[in-house]
């Protein structure tokens, strides 16, 4: 993949294209939308 196209979860490794449905969503009131790894819950990603 050319850079730019992958989003990768910080904490276990998994990645996918940014905006993906394999992306979880989770809503946090003072930050908004958050990306949710759907392996491990982290929310420390990172688009490469």
């Amino acid at each position: 993949m050319s850079l730019g196209t992958v989003q990768r979860c910080l904490e276990c490794g998994f990645e996918a294209p940014p905006g993906s449905d394999a992306w979880s969503r989770v809503e946090h009131p003072p930050l908004g939308t958050l990306t949710q790894c759907p392996e491990c819950g982290s929310t420390n990603t990172h688009t490469l």
